[in-house]
Formats: C-alpha cells, sequence, structure tokens
C-alpha cells in the first residue's frame, strides 16, 4: 500500500471515529446539558426522602407529607406530556430556559419556604420545571445524535442516573447535617443557571420544518386545547391521587376515574388541532401505539419493587434503613452496568436479542423476588433486585431509541418527550394496582398506616410479586410483536434507500 492510500485510510478512520464521539465541538455541550438536566431530575426525586424527617420536625407537615412527593410527579407527568407540542411549535430553547426558571423560582420558594404548603408549593414548580427538562434532553436525542451514536448517549445517561439516585440523599443529608434541609433545593439554583447557560449557547432557537408541520395540523380543531388540557389535568390528578387512598372501593374508582379520562383525553387530542401526543399512542395495531403499552404496563409492574423492597428488607430480615435502601439500589446499579453491556451490542439482531430479554429477566426477577419471600432468602433477595435491573438495562434504552427513530418525522418530538412522562405516568397506575392487590390479599390493611408486619409478609409478600410477574408476561409476549415490526419497518427503510 501506497504512503498516500494510507493516509487515506487513516484520515477515514479518524473522521468515523469522530463522528461516533459524544464531545464533539457541536455535540459536547448538549452531552454536558443532557447529563446534567437527566442528573438534576434523578436527584431532585430521591432527595426529599433524605431530608423529610429534618423538615417535619422543623415546619410539621407529616399528614400532608404525601403530596410533597405527589404535587412533585403530578407536575413533572403534566408537563412532560405537554413538551413535545412546545418543542414543536417554539423549538427547544424556549421551553427548555422557560423550564429552568420555573425549577430555579420553585426551589427558592422551597429552600425559603417557612410553612410545608409553601414547601409544596415550591416543589410543584420544580416537578413542572423537571417534567420539561427532561422531556426536552429525550426529544433531543434524535435530533443531535445520528442513531449509530443514540447507544452510547443512553448508556452514558443511564450512568448518570444510577449515579445520582446513590449520591443524591447522601449528599442532601450531608448538607442537611452541615447546614439545613434547605440546601437540598437551594443548590439547583447554580445548577439550573449551568443547564440554562449550555442550552442557551448549543440549541437553535426554532424548529422551522416541524413548526410548518405543526402549523397545517392546527387546520383541524375539533377539540379545543383548553378541553384537552382539562382532560389531562383531571387524568394525572386521579393517577397522582391513588397513593392517598385507602379503601378498596374508593382506590377502585380512582383508577377507574383515572383510566377513563386518559380515554377521552386520547379521544379528543386525536381529533384535535396541534396535538399532544402522536396520533398512533395506544393504537397497539401500530409499531408506536405497541410501543407505548409495553413502556406503560413494564412501568406498572416495576412499581412492586419501588413500594416494597426496602419495607420488605427492614421487617422480614431485620435490615437497617440503609441497609434496606442498598438492597433496593441494587436494581439501578445493575440497570446501569446492563445498559452499558447492551450499548456495547455488535449489530442489529444482537439488540433484538437484548430487547426481548429485558421483560423475560423482569419476570424472572419478580418471580424469584417471590420465592425469597416464600423461601425468606435475603441473598435471593439480592439476586431478585440485580435480574430486574438487568431486566431494564438490556432492553429499556433499547427500545426507546427504536420508538423515536421509528417515528415520523412529523411526530418524532411528541413520541420522544412522551416516554419518560409515560413511565412516570405507569409508575403512579402501578402504586394504586398494587396497592389495591395488597389490601385483597391481605398484605395491609387500609385501616393501619404503619409498616407492613412480619406476618402479613410470610402469608401473602411472595403472592403480591408472582401476581405482577404474571402481569409482566403481557409486555413480555408483545415484545416479540414489537421485534417484528421494527425490523419490518427498518428492512422497508433499508430497501428503499439508494
Amino acid at each position: 500500500m501506497s504512503l498516500s492510500a494510507s493516509l487515506d485510510a487513516a484520515s477515514i478512520t479518524s473522521a468515523e471515529d469522530s463522528s461516533l464521539s459524544l464531545f464533539t465541538k457541536e455535540r459536547a455541550p448538549v452531552t454536558l446539558a443532557l447529563a446534567l438536566g437527566v442528573g438534576s431530575h434523578a436527584v431532585n426525586r430521591f432527595v426529599t426522602v433524605a431530608v423529610l424527617p429534618d423538615i417535619i420536625r422543623d415546619l410539621g407537615g407529616q399528614d400532608q407529607a404525601f403530596w410533597l412527593f405527589a404535587a412533585f410527579e403530578m407536575a413533572a407527568i403534566l408537563s412532560g406530556f405537554l413538551t413535545g407540542a412546545a418543542k414543536m411549535r417554539y423549538g427547544a430553547k424556549a421551553p427548555f430556559l422557560i423550564a429552568t426558571l420555573v425549577l430555579a423560582a420553585g426551589s427558592v420558594i422551597a429552600g425559603f419556604s417557612p410553612v410545608f404548603w409553601g414547601l409544596i408549593v415550591g416543589k410543584t414548580l420544580q416537578g413542572f420545571g423537571e417534567g420539561v427538562v427532561i422531556a426536552i434532553c429525550y426529544a433531543l436525542i434524535p435530533d443531535v445524535y445520528p442513531r449509530r451514536v443514540a447507544a452510547r448517549v443512553f448508556a452514558v445517561l443511564s450512568g448518570i442516573w444510577a449515579i445520582a439516585a446513590a449520591v443524591g440523599p447522601v449528599s442532601a443529608g450531608l448538607m442537611t447535617d452541615l447546614w439545613s434541609w434547605r440546601a437540598a433545593f437551594l443548590v439547583n439554583i447554580p445548577l439550573t443557571i449551568l443547564l440554562g447557560t449550555l442550552i442557551f449557547v448549543s440549541i437553535p432557537g426554532w424548529s422551522t420544518s416541524r413548526h410548518q408541520q405543526d402549523q397545517r395540523q392546527k387546520e383541524r380543531k375539533k377539540h379545543s386545547l383548553f378541553t384537552r388540557l382539562t382532560l389531562l389535568i383531571l387524568c394525572v390528578l386521579c393517577l397522582t391521587a391513588i397513593g392517598e387512598v385507602r379503601e378498596p372501593l374508593m382506590l377502585f374508582v380512582t383508577i377507574g376515574a383515572g383510566l377513563f379520562t386518559a380515554v377521552l383525553f386520547l379521544k379528543a387530542d386525536r381529533s384535535g388541532g396541534a396535538r399532544l401526543l402522536p396520533l398512533e399512542a395506544f393504537r397497539p395495531q401500530t409499531l408506536i401505539g405497541l410501543g407505548t403499552w409495553i413502556v406503560l404496563m413494564i412501568s406498572v409492574t416495576a412499581a412492586v419493587r419501588a413500594i416494597f423492597v426496602a419495607t420488605f428488607g427492614q421487617v422480614l430480615w431485620g435490615l437497617s434503613v440503609t441497609e434496606a435502601s442498598y438492597v433496593a439500589a441494587l436494581l439501578a446499579m445493575s440497570w446501569t452496568v446492563f445498559a452499558w453491556i447492551s450499548a456495547r451490542a455488535k449489530n442489529r439482531t444482537a439488540e433484538m436479542v437484548f430487547m426481548i430479554s429485558g421483560p423475560i429477566l423482569i419476570v424472572l426477577g419478580l418471580a424469584l423476588a417471590g420465592l425469597a419471600v416464600d423461601t425468606k432468602s435475603l441473598w435471593l433477595f439480592m439476586t431478585a433486585s440485580i435480574v430486574n435491573g438487568a431486566g431494564h438495562g438490556v432492553s429499556s434504552q433499547i427500545m426507546t431509541r427504536s420508538l423515536m427513530y421509528g417515528s415520523k418525522e412529523s411526530e418524532r418530538d411528541l413520541v420522544s418527550a412522551m416516554l419518560p412522562s409515560l413511565s412516570s405516568a405507569g409508575a403512579a397506575v402501578g402504586g394504586g394496582l398494587t396497592g389495591l392487590l395488597a389490601i385483597q390479599i391481605g398484605l395491609i390493611s387500609p385501616a393501619n398506616d404503619g409498616l407492613v408486619t412480619y406476618q402479613a409478609i410470610e402469608n401473602a409478600g411472595a403472592i403480591l410479586f408472582y401476581i405482577m410477574a404474571a402481569i409482566t408476561l403481557i409486555p413480555a409476549a408483545a415484545m416479540f410483536v414489537l421485534r417484528t415490526r421494527i425490523l419490518r419497518q427498518e428492512g422497508v427503510i433499508l430497501t428503499r434507500t439508494p
């Protein structure tokens, strides 16, 4: 080979390596903004748990504690569902910058509030800002990164999420010891300034082509935006209030009302002007529709771990709060490790194997958790957390990427922004379903707000995990259909490419 040919080959390889980097001159600010945005969202979801005892000692409000978390989640879900349409109309920069201002304002109000209800107002604003931030972070991925680079992006974000979830509560506890619980909220102010600066310098201010497509959609206005927003707010309110309901009949009614208003909202949105959700959302005969059902159902069944794993660890095996938290954190750590593994899949066939394996591993992990409760094996219980995390890690980012890049160009913002809010909504529904099932099988009593008893766990704890494992078989089977649709669509695209 001649010297010039060698140089040419080296330059091509160098160019290819550069094209795969997340930190080229153009991508570096966006990559840092995405990492900071996802990290901020994770920290703000978890730090309140760490500082809540000090808040209650200072401000009172034990009977209002539920709404401190519910208000954040409700506002985040609502704003997340609105973000896709806002990005299509105004681009990414303006909504993102406004969201950081709302997040900062909420942090100031929460950090300086002299009363508990002021803290709830601050957390509501935080949730609204965070919902927009995380939704735009996801929506920016297909805008900025080629499809072959997206796996690296999701692997990095998975790592950021796990680190933030692990370090956030510890840092909040340390700041509380050194000064006050208020520091856990006020620390957001410099972070939002940095986040806003990164977005301001790196993101274009307008998305012209998509705005024009959005303008064409506005020609059909059978249902006003006000009607759809009202239905969406009622739906999110019902889903969020599930966690406060204890009486079985009212719990059933609340879940039913939430789902009913969700159906009305979807129907109104599909016949409205500028849609808030993709046209194919929840239509199981389509690629995007089936994907949304899988994301929702997996989030629903995952709620059982979030609610009961730490409690079971404390009651059944006598773990301390810290030790039980570490057992619960095994899922997040495993999720991150296996997300990195699946991000390094050699080809699309390997990715599809990872994707369909995920729900199967989740089923296995839930079943193992039930078996661990039956046999009172802490090691098996810990193994179940790892297997569950592996299931989410190997499949979730591949499925999310496939839905993002497999959607129509005109609806990509709607699909990308919807996915994180859909997971949160699924967790809300799952919390209600888990509570309803726990009451029916005798695991918890509606009249008792204390910890689950040892005897109740021994009698019924395993059953709850087995039920959730059985329900997860539905999205596990649906994932095989989704894989076929993804490969069929990508095959059509490839054959049409000159």
